[in-house]
């Protein structure tokens, strides 16, 4: 007996150090090893069952993240092709503050040539641009060198 005792504890202990997994059902016979296997096939199936649903959980979220993205990257695009339209606008018809009037063409050169970003620098262009809108309207009396030089400042002191 005491021999029976050290060799199952010894199978015990070798299954628990070396990670084998032990059948439940390995002493049992006839009638109860049918059950007991029928019961680890049930128990399988749930794990199966568990993982599927948890890989399908996973693949649901990941198709989600792909849908958010692609919109992202559809209205990046849309914002690109503005931006694309409005630029192929303003560089096709370059909007010059005061042009209107050709004796101010002189006035608009000399300032031009104090405010080299006028044109090459888009950013500050544009500013320059809706900042004279707003001025027109504001103060329409405003003209001139005057107004380019309005301009200039609300430009300068924008974009420190």
């Amino acid at each position: 007996m005491k021999r029976a005792c050290l060799a199952f504890s010894l199978g015990v202990f070798s299954q628990l150090t070396y990670g084998e997994p032990t059948d439940p059902c390995a002493q049992m016979t006839g009638f109860s090893l049918s059950q007991c296997r029928s019961d680890q096939q049930a128990l399988r199936q749930q794990q199966l069952e568990r993982q599927l649903e948890q890989q399908e959980q996973r693949q649901n979220q990941l198709d989600q993240q792909q849908r958010e993205v692609q919109q992202q990257l559809e209205s990046m695009r849309l914002q690109n092709e503005a931006l694309r339209k409005q630029l192929r606008e303003t560089s096709s018809h370059p909007a010059q503050p005061a042009a209107e009037n050709s004796s101010k063409s002189a006035e608009l050169k000399s300032w031009t040539a104090e405010n080299p970003w006028f044109g090459s620098n888009y950013p500050k262009t544009e500013f320059a641009m809706r900042y004279a809108k707003q001025l027109r309207q504001e103060r329409p009396d405003l003209t001139g060198r005057a107004l380019l030089d309005a301009l200039s400042s609300k430009v300068n002191e924008t974009f420190r």
